[in-house]
């Protein structure tokens, strides 16, 4: 079972907005997928109950009933588990990142942004979880986004996709849905799937070097 952790104390990242397209797009790809929300604000919950969809399923929990409900889905089934994590609070109680596959950490192109990770990627390196950036709500114009590629690179991987400031996932988060369910062929869509595509490909080849190692 495959479990994407979302994490990162700043606010405004854009954790919730990811972690449900993501979860829609792990649907879409035939993956029986489960959003697990560790919000208190519980943003992901409220997104997810208004819906008509059957899937992702969701389940909203506390930090110290995450193991157990980790559990429970892989008993169930589930190939892909993804978490939206709390903000700061988030930073105190790390089996989310502990027990992940793989951890993302949504940042935006800005210098505080970029300096405001750093606490994440340490609890993350000192759990050996592996992990990657994608740089979320990018302006259209400006140099931003290299800055922030440059920035980031020197500290881990990031995610050659970046989101973009787009209109449609406002409008398809406001909804209910993601952004390939609001329109398919718009490019937030088109961001989405890369990412996807991009964290699930990092993945498989992070499990097959250890299986390489493993048996050398």
């Amino acid at each position: 079972m495959k479990i994407w952790t979302i994490t990162n104390q700043k606010g405004g990242a854009g954790k919730t907005v990811l972690a449900t397209n993501l979860a829609v797009e792990g649907s879409r790809a035939g993956l029986k997928t489960l959003l697990i929300d560790l919000d208190p604000q519980q943003s992901a919950t409220k997104w997810w109950e208004a819906r008509d969809a059957e899937t992702p399923l969701l389940i909203k929990c506390l930090y110290n009933q995450l193991i157990d409900n980790l559990n429970s889905a892989q008993q169930q089934g589930f190939e892909l588990v993804i978490i939206d994590t709390a903000g700061r609070e988030g930073l105190k109680h790390i089996e989310a990142i502990e027990r992940a596959t793989f951890a993302i950490i949504p940042c935006q192109p800005s210098l505080d942004d970029c300096r405001s990770a750093l606490p994440t990627v340490d609890i993350i390196k000192n759990t050996k979880t592996p992990f990657a950036f994608i740089i979320t709500r990018c302006p259209s114009s400006g140099d931003d986004l290299q800055e922030a590629r440059n920035s980031l690179s020197t500290i881990g991987l990031v995610c050659n996709t970046p989101t973009m400031e787009r209109k449609c996932y406002k409008r398809a988060y406001a909804e209910n849905l993601s952004v390939c369910e609001y329109d398919a062929n718009d490019k937030g869509a088109g961001e989405i799937k890369a990412i996807f595509d991009w964290i699930h490909s990092k993945e498989s080849r992070l499990e097959n070097t250890q299986l390489t190692r493993a048996v050398g």
